[in-house]
């Protein structure tokens, strides 16, 4: 039985794995940085606990964060009906993962909490089935984007398809079915799309079911912005700078590791029963596609902007992206981070 990345490796070939990353200066190994500043505001930190693979960062942070002086790490359990921004809200947990277009969608009915960085470019996958050539190819056709409409799938299904110049209310029937039958509902040519993050598409793909319409790891635009981001409570990171900052760090830190080490994140996520065991093979390529070492090269800001005003255009927000940006990021942790390592803020 697999112990655990961590417990499995001592100090030293842990510190060796991490350096072959290329980047040994940034994940502090001999936590100078850390050791030399004021301490912590709070020694526990709370994470929503959350299925999507493609998140993993936060787990693979655990014993980077109490190197960073944390002694009480905890991941919430989380109702699947409760959208991030409410546990947030709610001080049930500090710092969570969200998908951007998800959260900005919430925009105008309550606090979302602050964007605070980037976590990772992609993730998504858009199949089609063998009726369909391209996206605008989906016009008058069955799509299956989620269970429910307002889900993060159907906002960046719906972001797509207006794209390219279709009417994701008018132009698209959605079969709004549970995943395990919308699976065997593609697989039998009886909807003609099925879109999704980590790892349902590779568990797809590994059968040759569906052809991919988009990839959003490498496809233009969606690859030149984040797909998922990190946000903080924002009582959390006002009473507790010192903390946001090294916990971001530790997070950031877990980004390199689980770009070189995609097989060691994938048994994390099995260890901290949030994927299955059967699904290991399809968690391990996700993670091999989703280029995490791109929080380095690009603004969060950016990403801000651009589904803000993707919302926008679709009638789903009426506040303009410069007005979500001042409200509702907070990029001083990110910029002290990137100062560290003498990195351009771009």
């Amino acid at each position: 039985m697999y112990k655990g990345f961590f417990d499995e490796l001592n100090r030293r070939e842990f510190m060796k794995r991490v350096a072959l990353t290329g980047a040994t200066a940034f994940l502090g190994l001999d936590y100078d940085i850390a050791a030399a500043e004021p301490a912590l505001e709070t020694t526990t930190i709370r994470f929503s606990k959350m299925k999507p693979a493609c998140w993993v960062s936060q787990y693979m942070a655990e014993e980077l964060l109490y190197k960073e002086g944390f002694t009480d790490v905890q991941y919430v359990n989380r109702d699947a009906k409760i959208p991030v921004k409410e546990h947030l809200a709610s001080g049930e947990v500090d710092l969570s993962v969200g998908f951007s277009a998800r959260l900005l969608s919430n925009l105008e009915v309550g606090d979302i909490g602050v964007f605070i960085s980037g976590l990772h470019v992609g993730c998504y996958y858009l199949l089609g089935s063998d009726r369909v050539q391209s996206v605008r190819d989906l016009k008058g056709k069955t799509v299956w984007a989620w269970s429910n409409p307002g889900s993060g799938p159907h906002i960046f299904f719906k972001t797509i398809v207006k794209y390219v110049g279709l009417d994701p209310d008018k132009d698209i029937n959605y079969a709004w079915v549970p995943m395990k039958e919308a699976k065997k509902l593609f697989a039998e040519g009886k909807i003609d799309a099925f879109i999704s993050f980590p790892p349902a598409a590779q568990e797809l793909r590994s059968k040759n079911i569906g052809r991919v319409l988009v990839d959003t790891n490498v496809d233009k635009p969606w690859s030149q912005y984040f797909c998922c981001m990190m946000m903080g409570s924002r009582d959390f990171i006002n009473k507790n700078p010192i903390a946001t900052t090294r916990a971001l760090r530790s997070i950031l830190k877990a980004n390199d590791i689980v770009a070189r080490d995609p097989e060691a994140s994938a048994r994390r996520l099995i260890d901290k029963n949030v994927r299955k065991a059967s699904e290991y093979d399809y968690v391990v390529q996700a993670l091999k596609d989703i280029p995490y070492e791109k929080w380095r090269d690009y603004n969060p800001e950016e990403t801000i902007r651009f589904y803000a005003l993707r919302l926008k255009e679709l009638g789903i927000i009426k506040s303009n992206p410069q007005d979500v940006i001042r409200q509702n990021t907070d990029w001083s942790f990110l910029k002290r981070l990137k100062g560290e390592l003498g990195m351009t803020w771009l």
